[in-house]
């Protein structure tokens, strides 16, 4: 299931959008009719992605927007917005939203666009997820191997014993076909 905290300053909205979203179980759906208050429960809990209006008092969806990416979060985001204007849609995806999908029209049409766009959005995080963990990991194994090619040369220049030396060279041996393996070349 797909969690979404979904922001507009417009009752009708949220209760709308969370009936059309939730009918057939894919979407949990969390409202909130402000984006301080957004950013209040994103401190607190997690969500697979935010669904914004643009126009609200206090704090519009483009500052929230801003203020999740200053938290350095990465979460999907679509501005969601009866204003059409094209500077408003262009400085949305240059402040990186996801998505921006203008309100109006056929509400079923648009509300299977919106559930469509958050599909696709959480969809792509997922993929690049997984590639940034694999940087990590790659990252602190090649800390735990520069550690142990240190210890394994403090070895070395130590008094080694003659029933040392071949489990030293072997140690080295693995160590340098490990490095060989992340594309470290020592």
């Amino acid at each position: 299931m797909i969690s979404v905290l979904l922001v507009d300053d417009e009752p009708v909205i949220l209760d709308v959008a969370r009936a059309f979203l939730e009918r057939h179980g894919e979407f949990a759906v969390t409202t909130i009719l402000s984006a301080e208050e957004g950013l209040t429960l994103l401190n607190e809990q997690d969500f697979d992605a935010v669904v914004s209006d643009y126009e609200m008092p206090v704090m519009n969806g483009l500052d929230f927007l801003r203020a999740i990416r200053e938290k350095e979060k990465e979460i999907p985001f679509i501005i969601f917005t009866g204003r059409g204007r094209e500077d408003v849609v262009i400085e949305a995806l240059n402040a990186g939203a996801d998505y921006y999908i203008q309100k109006g029209g056929d509400p079923r049409a648009q509300f299977t666009e919106l559930a469509y766009k958050i599909r696709e959005s959480v969809r792509k995080k997922k993929e690049v997820q997984p590639t940034l963990e694999r940087d990590s990991i790659r990252e602190k194994i090649i800390g735990h191997l520069n550690a142990l090619e240190n210890q394994l040369s403090m070895m070395s220049s130590a008094a080694v014993t003659p029933s040392q030396e071949p489990f030293i060279r072997e140690c080295d041996t693995h160590l340098k076909e490990l490095f060989a393996i992340f594309g470290e070349h020592k």
